[in-house]
């Protein structure tokens, strides 16, 4: 598994679909939408390490979507230290689910909080957000995605699961991130058209694309075809190409 360069001492690993995970140069551990028990592309061999107990000092969730959030309760129950940063209705829903009271921070969209010295912002996303519950699908919160900037001043852009928004040039604006993570599968969120544009309007260093051939060939989009995409924009931005498992270092 390759690993690319990226500075400051941070890395970032792609779990397959949208969960990825993220060291920062203090040693801050950070998982993103941990879906790993019916993720096909998730690296099996990861999940002793992944599963830990204090592997991970929080988890960030953009939405309730199984594909996001299968294993969100598990992880949080089975290790008490576990913190996680939600939108406020979905913290809620985890409380009632049997989740510490001091394990959720429930937080809304614009809003911003230090934990281990990193500044994590919540910011809008255009997607659905729902939560499965036995046969029953109900609207839970909304989707958002996550700005994290690190006392160096280093800072990544999780979109979430998002169609491209104008939103995104005020986070150009006010953050200036040097490392975007987005979704590219096309079909359920944007695809490499619309991903490419959300690029040129955020023009960070680094770009990684997430959410595509989770299940064979879907979501359908490929970062050979943001590749393409990207190329009439003429950006600085490098697209790190990641295969599940491999990190940017």
């Amino acid at each position: 598994m390759s690993n690319k360069q990226l500075p400051d001492g941070i890395r970032v690993r792609w779990l397959g679909h949208a969960t990825f995970d993220l060291v920062g140069p203090a040693g801050q551990k950070f998982l993103f939408d941990p879906f790993l028990d019916n993720n096909p592309a998730f690296p099996k061999e990861m999940k002793a390490e992944v599963t830990a107990p204090r592997a991970y000092d929080s988890l960030l969730v953009t939405h309730p979507h199984s594909d996001h959030f299968e294993n969100v309760l598990p992880l949080l129950k089975q290790d008490p230290e576990l913190k996680v940063v939600a939108q406020f209705e979905i913290g809620l829903w985890l409380k009632k689910n049997g989740v510490k009271d001091g394990q959720v921070i429930g937080m809304n969209t614009g809003g911003t909080l230090t934990f281990k010295d990193v500044r994590i912002t919540m910011v809008p996303a255009i997607h659905t957000s729902s939560i499965t519950e036995g046969d029953t699908q109900r609207a839970l919160g909304f989707p958002i995605g996550y700005v994290l900037r690190f006392a160096n001043g280093f800072t990544i852009y999780n979109t979430g699961d998002t169609a491209v928004t104008m939103e995104m040039k005020i986070v150009h604006e006010l953050y200036k991130p040097d490392l975007v993570i987005l979704p590219i599968g096309d079909f359920f969120t944007m695809g490499a058209e619309q991903a490419a544009y959300a690029l040129n309007l955020l023009k960070p260093q680094f770009a990684i694309g997430g959410h595509w051939h989770t299940w064979g060939e879907m979501p359908p989009g490929t970062p050979d075809a943001l590749e393409k995409e990207l190329a009439q924009y003429k950006l600085p931005t490098q697209l790190i190409k990641l295969k599940p498992g491999e990190s940017l270092t």
